[in-house]
């Protein structure tokens, strides 16, 4: 084989495997694309439900009952939203509702995702409440949410609720 043959079989050889590795990263990236782009329709289903369902819990309680009904709220929520969410309710909540001996009662009438991404996303959530207290005169309150979601661990949980 002459050296101008080797040399073109080298070129070409070069430019294969060029070609090789451009069209495997063309092909990485139309896949993880694919996955971003399923994990985040997946991401806004599983959302709306969750919120829907979850919301109402955490704005739910009897002042009888309220300590028993807030520590099956925090393992809904992240570890670092789940310790201000905790403080919050020993300073406030469980003191309150015990004084002023609250019910408060609360539906999610709307739901709508504000963004989504496989790993996170925010939901508004449009709740209703009626709170009552020692004088039985219930008074309703109507409340937007925006609420927050981080995946941990294969689990959705509650990174943090920013009353609108």
């Amino acid at each position: 084989m002459s050296t101008r043959t080797s040399k073109l079989v080298a070129a070409l050889v070069i430019l294969l495997a060029c070609g090789f590795v451009a069209l495997a990263g063309v092909g990485g990236w139309f896949y993880w694309n694919g996955v971003e782009i399923q994990g985040e329709k997946d991401a806004r289903v599983i959302l709306a439900d969750k919120a829907k369902e979850q919301i109402p819990k955490v704005f739910g309680y009897d002042y009888q009952t309220v300590e028993r009904t807030l520590n099956d709220i925090y393992p809904l929520l992240t570890p670092s939203y789940r310790q201000e969410f905790k403080d919050r309710a020993m300073k406030d909540i469980i003191p309150q509702a015990r004084e002023r001996q609250l019910v408060s009662q609360a539906n999610t009438v709307g739901v709508g995702v504000l963004a989504a991404e496989r790993n996170s996303g925010s939901v508004m959530v449009y709740l209703n409440r009626t709170v009552t207290d020692k004088s039985k005169e219930p008074v309703y309150d109507g409340s937007r949410l925006k609420v927050d979601y981080v995946k941990v661990d294969g689990q959705w949980l509650i990174n943090y609720i920013t009353p609108i």
